[in-house]
Formats: C-alpha cells, structure tokens, sequence
C-alpha cells in the first residue's frame, strides 16, 4: 500500500488519485465518464489531468453565484479553499470542496492541515429539463452522483453536514442537505479501494461498460486474428440481431412519424397547440469548413506539411445470421 499522501496540500491541481467528482465514475452512476475511462486516465503514462469540458467550465463560473444567493437565503458565512484535502488514512482519496461555512466573515475553515468547521457546501447548476432528478428542498434528495460526491467529501474532511446549492434552469434555486452517514461512507472507501489498488496500481483494467469502453480498451486490431465463438456467445450475437432488428424498426416507425410532422409544417418554423410552441424547425447557422481536397490540389506542400495520420476506430459487423 502507498503511504498516505499530506492531509492538506495548497496547490489545487490534480493529484493521482480519486477525487470526489471520480468516484460516482468507480460506481457507474456518472454520465460523463465511465469507470474504465477513469482508469485509463489514471494510468495514462502523462498523468492525470482535469479534463477541458464546458459542464465543468460552467459550473465552476457560477460557483460565486450560487455562494452568494445561499448566503442571501440563509444567513450563513462561507467561505473559499483552494487547496486540495486528503483523507487522513487513505492517500488516494482526494477533495477540492466548493466552500466551507464558517460561523464569522473572514474565520479560516482549516487551520495547519486540519478542517475545523462542521459543514461544507457543493454549488451545483442544473438544466431546467433535470428538475425531476431533485426532490424536496431541504432534504437530502440530490441525484446520486451529487449524493455520493458529498458523502465522498464528508468522509476526507471529517465535516458532519454538506449542504448543496443547486441553481436550476436559472431560474429556480434550492438549498439541500446532506448528513454525514458512516454506512454509506465505508461502502464507498470499499469500493474506492478496490478500484484503486486492483485496477489503477495493478494496472488491470475494470470490464468494459459501453461499446466506447471496448474501443478504449481494444483499439486495434491484430491482423489476421481469429477467434473461434463459443456457445455462449452465439446465443449474446443472436440477441444482438433480434435486438438490432426491433431497434431498426422502432427507428423506422419513428422517421415515419416525423416526416409527417415535417410534411404538416413545410415551411412554417414553429408549430403550435393552444398558444403554446410544442416544435420547432429551424436553420442551423451557416459555417464555413477548409476544402481539404482543393487545398491539397492547389498547395500539395502545404497540406503534406500539415497532415498527420489518425488512428481510425475499429468498426464491428455481423457478417450473416448465426
């Protein structure tokens, strides 16, 4: 086992490690990462690193806000920290906390390395069309990705309470709670650790979760491989067949009904039922896209100098009915 990193570092980069946004990844619950994916980050031979995605961009420019309107709401401090926290007796594990509360403006929240507040607050941003994934304000009924990120940070920090703020659709604001649960806490270290030591330190990937998950895993193929299928398997690629074919269908039906909506319209860009706009068909707008041929045409040199091969992505075909 490695031996557990410092419990407070001031820098907040990514440490390797698990962070509290990785962990609804270890569990499945995550729609932006799969565990595999954050295995292969892990043992990428670069590093870690936070991914450049605008959820995230997002969410961390709003941050300020929402702090601010909880504030406005309860009458509570809170209070910044940019450092990251470690769990004291898991070196892995790894927290950038949005901010604690603290009981007076200008209070510190973690003196030489140890947090001495009872709460913490995530600030959250959500689309109008996720309303449904929150229950009742002031309960503990988040999404569980949130859930679990907040047990995650209640576990490193040793705070009892992480109230969440969560601004939806920009327009509707909710304050929720979440209290610290020992139960639910040791599950989580259990699985953190099994997937720390006997995937990321052993180097062993987790199975594949997705088809995206068998590319990163499997990215090329062996030429001139072949492997004989079992019993077993031909009865998944028999299902897959009878599957693909009610998906075909559906998917016919459904263009079918479309272009029946689309024929009604013409050329009218809103469609409309009791003063209210039920669709729409509009034009995207007009982009402009290198002619990669032309350019190759009239400056060969140019393009030569500027072309690179890509790796292309395997596809898979059934090649006739089993």
């Amino acid at each position: 086992m490695n031996a557990p990193l410092p419990f407070f570092s001031n820098e907040r980069t990514r440490p390797h490690g698990i962070g509290g946004t990785d962990i609804g990844a270890v569990l499945g619950l995550s729609p932006y990462k799969t565990a595999l994916e954050l295995w292969a980050d892990l043992v990428d031979d670069e590093g870690p690193s936070f991914r450049d995605q605008l959820h995230l961009r997002f969410g961390q420019h709003n941050e300020s806000f929402i702090a601010r309107e909880f504030e406005r709401a309860t009458g509570l401090q809170t209070c910044e920290h940019q450092g990251t926290l470690f769990h004291r007796e898991h070196g892995f594990m790894f927290g950038h906390v949005d901010r604690f509360l603290v009981r007076h403006l200008g209070e510190l929240p973690v003196v030489d390395g140890v947090v001495v507040t009872d709460a913490l607050l995530e600030c959250k941003t959500a689309s109008a069309f996720a309303r449904q994934d929150w229950g009742t304000p002031g309960t503990d009924e988040v999404p569980p990705l949130y859930l679990v990120q907040c047990a995650w940070y209640l576990a490193i920090t040793g705070c009892e309470r992480a109230d969440v703020a969560v601004l939806l659709g920009n327009s509707d604001f909710r304050i929720y709670q979440v209290t610290r649960d020992l139960e639910l806490e040791s599950l989580l270290i259990s699985h953190a650790k099994q997937f720390w030591f006997d995937h990321v330190l052993a180097k062993v990937p987790p199975a594949p979760s997705s088809a995206r998950d068998a590319s990163i895993l499997f990215p090329k193929e062996d030429p001139g491989k072949s492997l004989e299928a079992n019993e077993l398997l031909i009865e998944v690629i028999k299902d897959y067949e009878d599957k693909s074919r009610q998906a075909q269908g559906l998917s016919d039906e459904c263009e079918r009904l479309k272009t029946e909506i689309l024929s009604y319209m013409g050329h009218a860009e809103k469609l409309t039922h009791a003063g209210k706009t039920i669709a729409t068909w509009k034009c995207a707008k007009n982009s402009q896209r290198i002619d990669t041929k032309s350019l190759a045409a009239a400056h060969p040199d140019i393009a030569r100098a500027h072309t690179s091969k890509v790796l292309g992505s395997r596809r898979f075909l059934l090649k006739g009915a089993v």
